[in-house]
């Protein structure tokens, strides 16, 4: 019997084991970013992880738990996972066990994480490969052994999830928000880079109440199931009132203008450090690359568009695993839709400079800005 090291009384246990990529990279910051990770994940689950050396896992936890993991981000992977005494015997009956659930179209990986064990990672794994006829790397499904200090992980069942950073390491954006397919997946989106997101909505009911109790509401609702978010709106009927005086084609370009002179108001008043938009090339008139130029020049504060290589299948693919998918295609009176009729679709910086004074659009974004109101998102408990 080889136990190297561990103690077959040691109690066996059936945990969520949970993996995460780039975080591991960050050196002397590494501890910061698992104590956010930590938090972030506890608030999602409401049960907060573990740590055994440097692997988290949760005691318990069925698939709605393990469906908020992979939305975490930080978290790259979990596993259905057992720890086990450091004892190959043990190690030997298990990993027969879950062959005869799983079959044998497996790629076998071994982590040392404790290296004063006398094997190394590559010994074991030949020898576990040579004795169940795994496959080193060709496998469908991934099986990885890990060895700790007193016992091994076996980690199995394998699903990715975000990755990225945790929520909260890179500091805030305000993201513009229709409620429609993109602009659900790009908070998301800016999520996995460690921005915390809140989002701006500008609404054409005529009580921006109701339009927050509509799809609106419930996607921002599942975006705080993640992280805790605010959600600006205000009014369309001033801009909709003084965009009558110009020719409709330019419209949707000065639409857009609009919304990010009021996302860069908000910045300012309460510093977020860039302003998200679901854009992609091309994908719509207002993101053509001369349109997104004429809408976008001057700002004091960074413009992020984290779908802009985005095909829109990979887009609503995003929106699926997301799961804000199926109320972002609701129906619902948006306002893009409302400005785009036959719009123009290059439109040049000085167009741009020559409508905003004709329409006055400062003195539009301040009365609307003093028009707005929050509602705040926090996880539901279950």
């Amino acid at each position: 019997m080889e136990r190297y090291g561990g103690s077959r009384h040691m109690k066996e246990r059936e945990v969520i084991s949970i993996h995460y990529n780039e975080i591991a990279l960050k050196g002397k910051l590494r501890s910061k970013f698992e104590s956010l990770l930590i938090k972030n994940i506890e608030y999602s689950t409401g049960i907060r992880p573990d740590r055994l050396q440097t692997r988290l896992l949760l005691e318990s936890g069925g698939e709605g738990v393990k469906r908020l993991l992979l939305l975490t981000p930080g978290v790259s992977w979990i596993s259905d996972g057992k720890i086990i005494p450091r004892d190959f015997d043990l190690l030997h009956d298990n990993l027969r066990e879950i062959i005869s659930k799983e079959g044998s179209d497996i790629s076998l990986d071994v982590k040392r994480i404790d290296k004063s064990f006398q094997l190394t990672s590559l010994d074991v794994k030949l020898r576990l490969a040579k004795e169940f006829g795994l496959a080193l790397h060709s496998g469908r499904k991934k099986l990885r052994i890990e060895i700790m200090k007193d016992s091994f992980i076996i980690n199995h069942s394998v699903e990715h999830g975000v990755g990225g950073l945790p929520v909260g390491s890179a500091g805030k954006v305000i993201s513009l928000f229709s409620g429609g397919i993109d602009s659900s997946v790009a908070p998301f989106e800016m999520m996995k880079r460690g921005c915390s997101v809140d989002l701006l909505h500008v609404y054409a009911a005529k009580d921006g109440e109701k339009a927050i109790d509509s799809k609106v509401g419930r996607i921002a609702q599942r975006i705080s199931d993640v992280y805790p978010i605010k959600l600006y709106f205000v009014p369309f009927y001033i801009f909709s009132m003084k965009i009558l005086s110009i020719n409709p084609r330019y419209e949707l370009v000065m639409f857009k203008r609009f919304l990010l002179k009021l996302a860069e108001n908000l910045s300012e008043a309460q510093g977020y450090k860039g302003i998200a938009t679901g854009d992609s090339i091309s994908q719509v008139a207002s993101q053509t690359l001369d349109n997104i130029n004429a809408i976008s020049y001057g700002f004091s504060i960074p413009i992020f568009r984290p779908l802009l290589s985005n095909n829109k299948d990979e887009i609503i693919n995003k929106a699926k695993f997301y799961g804000t998918y199926e109320d972002a295609i609701t129906r619902y009176k948006d306002c893009c839709s409302i400005v785009s009729k036959n719009p123009a679709t290059s439109v040049k910086q000085e167009k741009v400079k020559e409508l905003e004074e004709i329409i006055g659009l400062d003195e539009i974004v301040d009365k609307t800005m003093d028009m707005m109101s929050v509602r705040m998102f926090e996880k539901k408990t279950r």
